[in-house]
Order: C-alpha cells, then sequence, then structure tokens
C-alpha cells in the first residue's frame, strides 16, 4: 500500500515536472494570489469531506468488529445456559449444533459477506440451533427460567447475527466515492499547475499531496469492505468460543 502510493506520488511529480516544462507554468505567478484563495477554500471544504469519509468506513469496520465479538460471546453463553438443564442429550446436541455453525463461519472466513453475499450454509445452521431450542421439554420451575433465557440469548445471537451481515454488505454509495475522488484529483491538478517560484518546492508539494491522497484512497477502500484487504477481519472470536465450549464440557 505505501510503495503503490509512493509510486502514485513520482507519477503526480512527474506531471508536474512536464507542466512546468511544457506549459510553462511559473510563468503566470501574477494570478498565484487568486489561486492561493480559491486553494485555501477549496482545500478547507475537501478536507472535510475526506475526513467524513474516512471516519465513516473507519466507525463502520469497528462496529462489523464489534457485532462479531457479540456474536461469538452470545453462542458462548447460549451453550452455558444449556448446561443448567442438566440433561446430556440435550448439551451434546446443543454443542454439535453450535460448533457446526461457529465451524462453517470460521471455514467461510467472511468471504461471502466480501463478495456482497450471504453464507445460506451459516443460515442453516443457525435454525438448526433453533429447532433444538424447540424440542426442549422441561416440567420443573427451575427449567422454565432456563428455558426463557436461552430463548432470550437465541434471539440475542440471531439479531446479532443479522445486523453483522446487514453492516457487512453495506458499502459506501457510489456517488460519494465518486465525489471524493473527482474532488481529489481536482485538487492534486491545481497543486500540478500552481506556478511556484521554486521547482523543489513545488515538486515537494505535490509529492506529499500524492501520498497522502494515495494513503487515503487505500483506507477508504480498504475500510469499505471490511473482509477484502490488508485490515482483514477475520472469525478468529468464533474460535475462541469453540475452544471455551470445549473447555466448559
Amino acid at each position: 500500500m505505501i510503495l503503490r502510493s509512493f509510486l502514485f506520488s513520482l507519477f503526480a511529480v512527474l506531471v508536474s515536472f512536464l507542466a512546468r516544462t511544457y506549459l510553462e507554468t511559473d510563468l503566470f505567478l501574477s494570478d498565484v494570489g487568486g489561486l492561493s484563495a480559491f486553494l485555501s477554500v477549496f482545500g478547507t471544504l475537501y478536507g472535510i469531506l475526506a475526513a467524513f469519509v474516512v471516519f465513516e468506513v473507519w466507525t463502520q469496520y469497528n462496529r462489523i468488529s464489534e457485532l462479531i465479538d457479540k456474536e461469538a460471546q452470545g453462542l458462548e453463553q447460549l451453550f452455558r445456559l444449556t448446561l443448567y438443564f442438566r440433561d446430556e442429550v440435550l448439551v451434546s446436541r446443543m454443542k454439535a449444533a453450535i460448533a457446526d455453525y461457529a465451524s462453517k463461519v470460521i471455514r467461510g472466513k467472511f468471504q461471502k459477506a466480501g463478495s456482497g453475499q450471504r453464507n445460506i450454509e451459516t443460515g442453516l445452521a443457525i435454525r438448526h440451533i433453533s429447532e433444538i431450542i424447540r424440542d426442549i421439554e422441561f416440567d420443573d420451575d427451575h427449567d422454565s427460567i432456563v428455558f426463557d433465557q436461552v430463548v432470550r440469548h437465541y434471539g440475542f445471537v440471531t439479531q446479532t447475527r443479522t445486523e453483522r451481515n446487514n453492516q457487512s454488505l453495506a458499502r459506501l454509495p457510489n456517488l460519494l466515492k465518486t465525489f471524493i475522488y473527482v474532488a481529489s484529483a481536482f485538487a492534486l491538478l491545481t497543486f500540478v499547475f500552481m506556478p511556484f517560484s521554486s521547482p523543489y518546492y513545488a515538486y515537494l508539494s505535490v509529492l506529499f499531496i500524492a501520498f497522502l491522497q494515495a494513503m487515503i484512497f487505500h483506507i477508504i477502500e480498504d475500510l469499505d469492505n471490511p473482509f477484502v484487504g490488508h485490515w482483514n477481519l477475520t472469525p478468529e472470536p468464533f474460535e475462541r468460543a469453540l475452544k471455551h465450549i470445549e473447555q466448559d464440557y
């Protein structure tokens, strides 16, 4: 990511050099005051827009990470509640069903969510857990209280899973991404054609601006899809949940 950003900035410097050589942009120093005023206003608006987009994708990324942790923890709590029924058959069935669901999530590694699809296999596995809960039979107040807690925690898990799926499939609107890219290109071109009196200062300014913009592009694209790129969310919380369940039973 850093290498590509650096190569992009070198390309921008090359364009700036060609502009100074063939378009003689340094001859337009008389217009530098107006260009500076325009760039100041435009740069402020562009900075606000870029900060908003980066904040949005970063918040989305953290939200999905939090939902993954909550879903995995909910599975652990659901299994521990099942232990209170003191029914070995029920506990074995619940453990197998939860392990099957978690294993499918781990095996899939959220690849379908990364490509904008839903995982049908995990949907069937989570519904199998509901079938086990539906078949629970009890005949005393103790089991009745536990059953209510099991139903509530299963509802929490499914609700968290649904929200996690919805958040995972959400992406920045294409119009917003196009707008930020066009604004970035316009801001960079303004620096490329800015009539700096010193060529070294011109090239250095273009180098830094282009590098920062390239990094912003990579951050937006990477965080907008949290399952593809450098910053990937993994099903590690589900792996921990399976280990904890094995330790509990």
